[in-house]
């Protein structure tokens, strides 16, 4: 009996606190509001890129059609061909550059808006979309647009 009255003496029962995962929890909730405003904000501004270009604006926010429609649009490449491309890894590397090519060149857009719309893609259409700038309709495909 003594010694469980010591082994019951020896116990510690203090309770800790969980503010570790509540801080990640609230870390996690910024971040996921962050990343949702910033795809909504891309989203917008493709939307309105696609109506510069003359073409409908939810084509601009559906994955993998907004891709295909401005290689379209640009006329120069095969759109099938280079959609494929986008989904091999590496090489999707090669084909964001060429549709970032394309949309600047759409709009008369030099080097620096090729990189521009290379590295941040989502800004730079949400700027080109709410800029002054207007598609050439002279570097759009025939049928495709505002040459439709």
């Amino acid at each position: 009996m003594n010694t469980l009255v010591q082994l019951v003496g020896q116990t510690d029962f203090t309770t800790t606190s969980d503010t570790g995962s509540a801080g990640g929890l609230a870390a996690f909730g910024a971040l996921w509001f962050v990343s949702l405003a910033m795809l909504v904000l891309t989203l917008i501004g493709y939307w309105k890129v696609f109506t510069k270009i003359g073409l409908p604006g939810w084509m601009g926010i559906i994955p993998f059609v907004n891709i295909y429609m401005i290689f379209k649009a640009r006329g120069q490449r095969e759109p099938v061909v280079w959609l494929i491309l986008f989904l091999i890894p590496c090489i999707n590397i090669v084909a964001a550059w060429f549709l970032a090519n394309d949309t600047a060149e759409m709009f008369d857009k030099e080097l620096g808006w090729k990189i521009f719309l290379f590295i941040l893609p989502g800004i730079a259409h949400l700027v080109l979309g709410f800029g002054d700038s207007q598609a050439n309709p002279a570097k759009i495909a025939p049928g495709v647009g505002l040459n439709s």
